[in-house]
């Protein structure tokens, strides 16, 4: 039985660093406003994970929390970000004051191997795709969430 697989990740200060166990539930790009600000980019991209799968390394006390509450879905949206550099980290979704089972990770983050990528598997909130933006092939997609 093999061992399962392990991704590191970090901010840009390298003062925030994390451990994710296994794969992502869902791998994707969100095109709604509060991401792009969030990212300062045209999308967020992140991959899905359970609590269980996500082990911070060092740093976890100079996370920041924004909590976002200006949502399509109205749910309130714990946006994560390293104190230091700014760097984007995850988000977790909040629900009756309780946050989900699970948080996604910032694809920019990741500390891949070289050679290997991170690709998306599904496109959100297409509605708000920048209009010279290409569609992603053989990406899902969803207008909304």
């Amino acid at each position: 039985m093999s061992a399962e697989k392990k991704t590191p990740g970090s901010c840009l200060c390298g003062q925030v660093r994390y451990e994710l166990t296994g794969s992502a539930l869902l791998d994707a790009i969100c095109h709604c406003p509060n991401c792009r600000k969030f990212s300062g980019s045209l999308f967020g991209a992140g991959g899905f994970y359970k609590h269980s799968q996500i082990a911070f390394l060092s740093g976890q006390d100079q996370l920041k929390i924004y909590k976002d509450q200006n949502t399509d879905s109205g749910n309130l949206l714990h946006r994560a970000f390293c104190s230091n550099c700014g760097s984007y980290i995850s988000i977790t979704r909040v629900v009756n004051g309780v946050e989900a089972f699970g948080a996604i990770v910032s694809a920019g983050t990741l500390d891949l191997p070289s050679g290997e990528e991170w690709v998306p598997k599904k496109e959100i909130y297409c509605k708000n795709r920048t209009s010279w933006l290409p569609t992603f092939e053989g990406v899902a997609q969803e207008e909304t969430m």
